[in-house]
């Protein structure tokens, strides 16, 4: 192999490692002393992670708008997350936006809350790690089987963007998670 390929190979496989590393501590949360995935989390806003998923979204400061037949959603929140390694939970927040073709005239209002439950471990880190999520990349229903369970707020036919943070600065350097004290219920 040519001496010129050797650091790329190196930097692959590190990250490579890296990227299994994050995902085999968010997946054995129970073993590392975090709370269980199969236990319900109450966080102390008083919000509740489901068993079984990662964590949710919540995104209660939007506007929605309508031209014609496009309708868009925009509009900031918060995802929170279980800690792969500890007793309390992560917090992010973020900006979100959503269309799809569901207008009929021409307005504004204050959008429905909404709320997202993340059922993928993958999808948990990559926000912890302040990567943008894109719906088209992740499998989008109602029922935990899919990555991102929509509990209300939106339905299928809705493509949104979650992007970590609340500012262009967020956008370079990445969001900072903060934690929050949750327990089991």
């Amino acid at each position: 192999m040519p001496a010129n390929k050797k650091p790329i190979l190196y930097a692959y496989t590190f990250l490579v490692a890296l990227c299994a590393l994050g995902a085999s501590m968010i997946t054995n949360a129970q073993s590392e002393g975090g709370p269980s995935l199969d236990a319900v989390l109450r966080t102390s806003q008083g919000q509740e992670i489901p068993a079984g998923a990662f964590g949710i979204v919540i995104v209660e400061d939007a506007r929605e708008a309508s031209l014609l037949q496009l309708r868009g959603i925009a509009g900031s929140g918060v995802a929170l997350l279980r800690n792969p390694g500890g007793a309390d939970c992560l917090s992010v927040p973020l900006r979100f936006v959503a269309g799809d073709f569901g207008g009929d005239s021409i307005s504004t209002a204050q959008a429905r809350t909404i709320r997202l439950n993340i059922n993928s471990a993958s999808l948990a880190w990559a926000l912890i790690a302040g990567e943008d999520v894109v719906s088209d990349h992740f499998r989008v229903g109602d029922s935990p089987q899919h990555d991102i369970s929509i509990q209300e707020g939106l339905t299928a036919g809705h493509g949104f963007v979650l992007n970590p943070g609340t500012s262009l600065v967020s956008d370079i350097f990445g969001a900072t998670p903060g934690r929050i004290s949750c327990s089991t219920r």
